[in-house]
């Protein structure tokens, strides 16, 4: 069973919650342990989350549950359309027919698969303070795979219309941070790494520059995730929105307690699998970092979530 690490890799778990290798770390390493006395003593970010690494990556169920949903989302944006005063986005309300109609789309995990590089961090025993430019260092390799059923639904998703002709347009609101890199002329090589990464999955479009939101783009553009939505939804009428955490969907929930966390998901039940489709990461996420320092510990609690929500 894994152990728990220091807090500094929960920490990590906090920081990086929106990009891969958030896992807890597996038992310390020994003296000849993969990577021991490379980090000056300090915890290897990536160590630990094998099981759930090869589950993404190996397994035939995973995919089999990205199909599904993707293919129940495809199904639940059609029945969306038909509806002009139907919404994803609870900042949203009123007559929306004026507006022409988004999908909102978390990237990571959602859209592309990084189990490759989660892997090599593991495998490699990547240090804590390596994380940042082993990260930017995969998305300037551009070569993400599609997350099972992912591209499928984008290019369905596109091809559709609302009931005045509209087409569907598709708003990527991603944690990937705009982060200089030296040689790099751009502001924010990581927005040129994904939008090149997509389309090279044939998911370009003439407006992915600007579908593509990314932290920092703008400077209220922090990891919550509410005020890019709010800029979509001014605009178009959000009728599905499609991620990976928790906080894709819900403000508020990143360093809320597990039971405020399953309190916020009670808040909009019945848009789960209709409006919010929810794709599996057991890799990390907002989730982990909510379970605090000590895993054994959360492990041998009781179930801290109802298993429905009041009034059911």
């Amino acid at each position: 069973m894994a152990r728990l690490g220091p807090f500094r890799t929960v920490l990590g778990l906090a920081l990086a919650a929106c990009a891969v290798g958030c896992t807890t770390p597996g038992p310390q390493p020994g003296p000849d342990s993969r990577g021991a006395g490379r980090c000056g003593g300090e915890p290897m970010f990536a160590a630990g989350g094998e099981r759930a690494t090869l589950w993404v990556r190996s397994s035939s169920e995973f995919r089999a549950a990205s199909q599904t949903i993707y293919r129940a989302a495809r199904d639940a944006l059609a029945a969306g359309l038909a509806d002009p005063a139907w919404t994803a986005e609870p900042s949203q309300s009123g007559d929306l027919s004026a507006l022409p109609p988004a999908v909102v789309m978390d990237i990571d995990e959602t859209v592309l698969d990084n189990s490759e590089p989660q892997a090599e961090m593991i495998l490699n025993g990547t240090c804590f303070d390596d994380f940042p430019a082993t990260w930017d260092a995969w998305l300037a390799k551009r070569s993400a795979p599609a997350v099972a059923g992912a591209a499928e639904f984008i290019r369905a998703a596109r091809s559709m219309k609302d009931p005045d002709g509209r087409p569907v347009r598709v708003f990527f609101i991603t944690n990937r941070e705009c982060v200089r890199r030296a040689g790099v002329e751009s502001a924010c090589p990581q927005q040129d790494d994904t939008a090149a990464n997509l389309a090279a999955l044939g998911l370009g479009s003439p407006t992915l520059a600007d579908d593509l939101m990314l932290k920092g783009e703008r400077p209220e553009w922090e990891s919550e995730k509410l005020a890019r939505r709010e800029a979509v939804a001014s605009s178009h009428r959000i009728v599905l929105n499609v991620g990976d955490d928790l906080a894709d969907f819900l403000p508020g929930v990143r360093r809320a307690t597990l039971a405020e966390r399953d309190a916020a998901r009670c808040t909009r039940e019945d848009w789960w699998g209709r409006r919010w489709f929810l794709l599996p990461n057991p890799m990390y996420g907002s989730w982990l970092v909510t379970l605090g320092q000590d895993l054994d510990a959360a492990l041998a609690a009781e179930p801290a979530i109802p298993g429905d929500c009041p009034g059911r």
